[in-house]
């Protein structure tokens, strides 16, 4: 069941006003040492690299590497091209790529963003099976409710041996921003994807499940949006949905019921304020049993953001706004999800590259309870720059697929 943006804020607005106001409540440091918290760190940064190495191995990415090698060079067309996308995630997590990497991709199936299943239907139902010779899927087969596709799961082997179905797919028939438009093979675009189910079993085994799920407003924008991503033992899923002016993204990357990364992001924007279209935001990137929060009560952290794209990248005068901008209208910690300790607080900090070359960056260095400090970068791969433009990206998904 997806999640309500008014229920989330409103527990949000209660923790932060019982940290505000309750002299019953403490926000401190960790009660374990600054050195156990280090450990605590790197421990899920450990856990997290361990677990994209594991996914890479699993039945999944293994035999989307497979099939990758043998379209390596092939223009695809039609319906394959649906295949094609999905092969290109399961290669992403085959090449061991971290797991923000999927989300783009993911929202280009769960958006439709290539309208793939406008041209699925086209096609029709029916069963489509690789053939080597001529490096393409061709109909073998008519199929009542589902649109099949069959390919060998293994290098070297022809058996034709794994099934990827495609079914319960629903479509939104309203009028919607792009309806009507042209592709490139000539397909017109006539309805907006709502749902849908795929799976991929080989020698009738599940290695992959998935579906999307989508609402819509009378105006044809989307009210919410979400996919389930399941290779086995993983379960990947990602949400982006809307109430009145506030919005929210959602990812997380779990192990069965253990959750290995998140991604939460709350926005509250200025509907049609395209100038200062963000007022707040609170965005936490959770590894394991900590979490890194970010937050904003007003509009100037994302308005001095966008000042900051108008300066040259690598110089000072860029890192500079950049420190300026998240300390003044930021606040930054990394905390325990089981208490909400403090394990660091994180402050932006200009530093010129140790070479020959006059380049400057922002580090968030972490501030632990001992007063030592050390680079984010050592736990948070690329937490800032990953957060910026993914921030930025969002602002602009939210107004172009939701009419923000």
């Amino acid at each position: 069941m997806m999640y309500r943006i008014s229920k989330l804020l409103a527990i949000g607005a209660l923790v932060i006003c019982a940290a505000c106001s309750s002299d019953e409540v403490v926000d401190s440091y960790s009660e374990h040492g600054a050195d156990y918290d280090k450990l605590m760190l790197a421990k899920s940064a450990e856990l997290l690299d361990m677990e994209l190495v594991n996914l890479g191995t699993a039945d999944f990415p293994t035999l989307c590497h497979s099939m990758a090698k043998r379209i390596d060079g092939v223009d695809l067309d039609g319906n394959a091209v649906f295949v094609e996308a999905i092969i290109d995630i399961g290669e992403l997590m085959f090449d061991g790529e971290t797991a923000d990497c999927y989300f783009e991709e993911l929202m280009k199936l769960t958006f439709d963003k290539e309208y793939y299943c406008n041209v699925l239907i086209s096609e029709g139902f029916g069963v489509w099976q690789w053939n080597q010779d001529i490096e393409d899927f061709e109909k073998i087969a008519e199929h009542e409710s589902e649109i099949q596709f069959v390919f060998p799961s293994a290098d070297g082997d022809d058996t034709d041996n794994a099934i990827l179905s495609v079914s319960e797919i629903v479509f939104f028939n309203g009028a919607f921003p792009g309806k009507g438009d042209e592709l490139t093979d000539g397909t017109i675009v006539n309805a907006a994807l709502e749902a849908l189910k795929l799976n991929i079993r080989i020698n009738d085994k599940l290695v992959l499940s998935s579906n999307v799920l989508a609402s819509f407003n009378d105006e044809g924008y989307y009210n919410d949006v979400a996919m389930t991503f399941n290779p086995q033992p993983y379960y990947l899923r990602c949400e982006l949905a809307r109430e009145d002016e506030n919005a929210y993204w959602m990812f997380s990357f779990n192990r069965n019921e253990e959750v290995i990364l998140s991604h939460d992001l709350v926005l509250g924007l200025n509907n049609k304020n395209t100038e200062d279209p963000v007022r707040s935001l609170a965005n936490q990137l959770r590894i394991d049993d900590v979490v890194f929060n970010t937050e904003a009560a007003n509009a100037e952290l994302y308005a001095e953001l966008l000042k900051v794209d108008e300066l040259e990248k690598g110089t000072k005068n860029h890192a500079e706004a950049m420190v300026m901008a998240l300390n003044n209208y930021a606040t930054m910690d990394v905390r325990y999800v089981s208490n909400n300790a403090i394990i660091a607080k994180a402050e932006a900090v200009a530093k010129r590259t140790e070479s020959d070359i006059d380049e400057w960056w922002v580090d968030l260095e972490l501030e632990f309870s001992d007063a030592s400090r050390m680079s984010s970068e050592v736990y948070f791969d690329d937490y800032l720059a990953n957060f910026k433009v993914e921030l930025e990206q969002l602002v602009a998904e939210f107004e172009s697929k939701f009419g923000i």
